[in-house]
């Protein structure tokens, strides 16, 4: 039979229960701020890897499609009262949220006249922030369509805007994304006429939410060939 001092040393005190109260709110509040800093550290890194993959996919796509084209052309957007006349062409340190690649070669043989043959539209449509995804537009004449001809009915100045009107009648069709989210850094917009065939891509890249956002800037230097 155990006598009441062995009973009261088999249980804890209250002093004791504090103490170990006390500790495991410590070790409680020690594992709450680690797990909201790992939280935190993958949160970043997924959407920084996102990131580094949206700039490797986009950066090469265009740059691919830019060596192809013979001649660019920026326009302040894809807005059809934007680019149907040919004085809406961004000039040398002018920037814009719609790049225009043209493609285009003698056909069907090399001493034969320029035929255009395909044109390709990278633009954005940005909200009050700022921020919009960037599209990409194609049309391709099969077959060619003579320049000269081209010129002789529509006239010099002017032929090429009435042609990119005449194959992109509206400004508001549903185009497949090739970024998902960007900011323009150029006057905040994303292209920048930089004079003698040459433009530049300056961007920035968002992933993430509304709380904490993720991103990138990217600057990319293009030129068709001319």
């Amino acid at each position: 039979m155990k006598t009441s001092l062995q009973k009261s040393r088999s249980a804890f005190t209250l002093v004791e229960i504090m103490v170990v109260t006390a500790i495991f709110g410590l070790v409680s509040i020690g594992l709450t701020a680690f797990m909201l800093d790992s939280t935190r550290g993958m949160f970043w890194a997924s959407n920084k890897a996102l990131i580094t993959k949206d700039v490797r996919n986009f950066t090469m796509r265009i740059s691919q499609e830019t060596l192809g084209a013979r001649a660019g052309l920026v326009y302040s957007s894809f807005n059809k009262a934007d680019r149907d006349d040919v004085g809406d062409r961004k000039q040398s340190g002018e920037t814009g949220d719609c790049l225009v690649l043209v493609y285009y070669d003698p056909h069907p043989d090399l001493d034969d006249p320029l035929h255009y043959n395909r044109i390709v539209v990278f633009f954005r449509r940005p909200d009050a922030a700022g921020l919009s995804p960037v599209y990409r537009a194609e049309t391709v004449f099969n077959p060619p369509k003579n320049i000269e001809t081209l010129i002789g009915v529509l006239g010099e100045t002017d032929h090429f805007e009435e042609l990119l009107t005449a194959e992109f009648p509206t400004d508001d069709g549903a185009y497949p994304t090739v970024l998902e989210l960007s900011r323009g850094l150029a006057n905040g917009q994303l292209f920048r006429n930089f004079g003698n065939g040459t433009f530049v891509v300056n961007g920035e890249i968002l992933h993430g939410n509304k709380v904490k956002e993720v991103t990138n800037t990217y600057n990319l230097t293009i030129s068709p060939r001319g």
